[in-house]
């Protein structure tokens, strides 16, 4: 089965592509491990590619100082 791709939005502005063959992309709600940080879907569009915007979450397995 041929991967299809999703791209994620960050708040920034930035973004970045990836791909799924056998799992869908993440939901609304779900949260997400991405350049070393939690991310929490915030909203999906499904088309060619599949957008996921994302927020970011506070990680409750970062170090504290």
């Amino acid at each position: 089965m041929p991967g299809r791709v999703f791209e994620i939005r960050y708040p920034n502005g930035d973004f970045e592509l990836d791909a799924f063959s056998q799992r869908p992309p993440p939901a609304i709600g779900e949260t997400i491990r991405r350049r070393g940080s939690l991310w929490k879907v915030v909203s999906r569009k499904d088309g060619q590619p599949v957008i996921i915007r994302v927020e970011p979450m506070p990680d409750p397995g970062a170090a504290r100082p």
